[in-house]
């Protein structure tokens, strides 16, 4: 079964559930406002679910093919797991096959880059369905150009002097090709220490090889998710060197349609987390969170490193109907 709105595409059973959704901790939820990264007071002993919304596989970006990201999250407790490639969903029907009766709840999301107001932003889209076609066909040709600017980018970096070949960096995906593989040629080659040092002297917005992503605009992309039964919430907003002014952009891209935001990130601190919090509040928005997996290798390296409050699944594109059933994989 496809997972369309808020209904994911894997589900624990039905006790587990029930003991998913209530309180964990008696009483009022103290923990419900901690940001990430403040103690909880030593009065309330509370078990955090490990959820995890945001992660990538070899689909697109990230290291570890859609069957294997299962059995980390599996390995590593995860209740609940958003698979969310770069411009495809097509690693989605591979994870729902690696489920098995592992208990994870898998939902259906993609992240998508669009230039918005002279910022370069990205998008997460949850609860899609991954079957409909006028999705998967606008997402392949998205792909495509984005592979088309990897190859721009690696005959940038041959200009510069940095003599890595489109082959090899080829080889380095199993999916469609994104910066993050002319990273591990760099690596690989010695022109950087890791991907993140690749991104901050090479390939990263402002650098000397940096092309920006073809796309389409804000409001043809929230088009496109909820057409196949998705939402579409603004990415780490905080995340990069020189984020936008959050609260003064946030506005324009609700009139342009977004319905939720990130919260929880590796790159949010407790005052940002705190900012975002009153924002969503503030604009009666939805919100999610995860570590934005790539892989062991990328920090922060590990499934469920972010905290994200399991009142995540209560709200929004995340809420689990009644009449909702375990998918068939």
């Amino acid at each position: 079964m496809p997972a369309t709105g808020g209904i994911p595409i894997g589900r624990r059973s039905s006790a587990v559930e029930q003991r998913t959704h209530k309180p964990l901790v008696s009483g009022s939820n103290p923990l419900a406002a901690t940001p990430l990264g403040a103690s909880a007071p030593v009065s309330v002993r509370r078990v955090w679910l490990m959820i995890d919304l945001h992660t990538h596989s070899t689909a697109s970006d990230g290291t570890l093919s859609p069957a294997e990201l299962i059995d980390i999250a599996r390995q590593s407790g995860l209740t609940a797991l958003a698979l969310t490639d770069h411009d495809t969903v097509d690693g989605i029907e591979a994870a729902l096959g690696a489920l098995g009766e592992s208990g994870l709840t898998l939902y259906a999301g993609v992240e998508l880059t669009v230039r918005f107001e002279g910022h370069g932003l990205h998008l997460l889209g949850y609860g899609v369905d991954h079957t409909d076609r006028t999705l998967r066909d606008t997402l392949h040709a998205l792909a495509a150009r984005r592979e088309q600017r990897a190859r721009q980018m690696v005959e940038s970096l041959r200009g510069m002097g940095l003599p890595i070949t489109w082959e090899r960096v080829r080889r380095q995906a199993r999916g469609t090709v994104g910066r993050p593989h002319i990273g591990r040629v760099l690596v690989e080659d010695g022109y950087a220490r890791d991907v993140n040092d690749a991104f901050a002297r090479f390939i990263g917005s402002s650098c000397p090889a940096y092309l920006p992503s073809a796309s389409l605009p804000v409001e043809g992309l929230v088009a496109l998710i909820e057409g196949a039964g998705g939402r579409v919430g603004w990415a780490h907003p905080y995340r990069g060197k020189h984020p936008p002014n959050v609260p003064e952009l946030l506005p324009a891209l609700l009139r342009a349609g977004l319905s939720g935001i990130e919260i929880y990130h590796p790159d949010h601190d407790p005052a940002m987390i705190s900012v975002l919090r009153g924002l969503a509040e503030h604009h009666g928005l939805w919100w999610s969170g995860g570590s934005d997996y790539h892989g062991p290798a990328r920090p922060p390296g590990r499934l469920g490193a972010v905290r994200v409050p399991d009142s995540v699944l209560e709200q929004g594109p995340f809420q689990v109907s009644d009449s909702s059933r375990r998918a068939e994989s």
